[in-house]
């Protein structure tokens, strides 16, 4: 069986006291895994990721990170704990280098261990390389989440959390998007995902989750879930065609 990193059990969270968002929400992530989570549109998909990694309160349930409790863990804590959360919007510093943004995330760093680090970043992301003095704001939008996401792997983290990697970017982007969680994956690295885009989140997840209205209400192995007929009613609204088609 294999070891469990992340364990989310009966969640409650919401920015106002007594007006939840996610409700009772649970999930188990895999070391080494990709779990995607699902959902429709207000489903607390990305409250969820946020209330895990300490950015919305928690008002009931619990969260565990390799066996250790983080439920109360404020998020500037989150990074040293191991968790890195990459955000759908705001997540590189666009008047700064490249450079500079991967030096500013290695603060938890030794700083006889930076100069490898970012360069092990730059032989992840080769096309970081050619950019490297190049303010981050004029970065292509892929070139921009290959960023974000060099800056939260600097760390070494255990758990990877993405809300929504591939929103507001053209269909090439997203398949560099995708094909860079797959070989992060490959690498060792656990990913926990939200993802609008269904079907190419299920394509390289191991497992998935359908949230609605802040409750798991549907799990499974990803690459079955995208014909399955819960999924259907719960996300896609209407039964999915059997190949090619539908709507992600």
């Amino acid at each position: 069986m294999s070891e469990t990193v992340l364990d989310v059990c009966a969640l409650e969270a919401g920015y106002e006291p007594g007006v939840p968002i996610v409700r009772g929400a649970s999930i188990t992530v895999a070391k080494g895994e990709i779990v995607v989570v699902l959902g429709p549109n207000g489903a607390g998909k990305s409250s969820f990721i946020k209330a895990i990694a300490g950015l919305v309160p928690i008002t009931g349930g619990s969260v565990f990170l390799d066996g250790k409790d983080i439920t109360a863990a404020p998020a500037h804590t989150m990074v040293r704990l191991g968790l890195a959360f990459v955000p759908q919007t705001e997540n590189i510093f666009p008047l700064m280098s490249v450079e500079d943004n991967l030096k500013v995330a290695c603060g938890i760093l030794e700083r006889r261990e930076i100069p490898a680090r970012i360069e092990e970043m730059y032989a992840a992301f080769p096309d970081l390389v050619r950019q490297r003095r190049t303010a981050a704001g004029n970065l292509s939008g892929g070139q921009r989440q290959m960023l974000a996401v060099a800056r939260a792997l600097i760390v070494h983290p255990k758990v990877l959390v993405l809300d929504e990697p591939s929103a507001g970017l053209s269909p090439k982007f997203v398949s560099m998007v995708f094909e860079m969680l797959a070989g992060i994956r490959k690498s060792g690295v656990t990913i926990l995902l939200v993802e609008q885009n269904a079907k190419a989140a299920l394509a390289i997840g191991d497992r998935a989750y359908v949230l609605v209205e802040g409750r798991d209400r549907h799990e499974g192995v990803a690459s079955e879930l995208w014909n399955d007929p819960v999924v259907a009613e719960l996300y896609l609204g209407q039964r999915p065609l059997k190949s090619g088609g539908g709507a992600a």
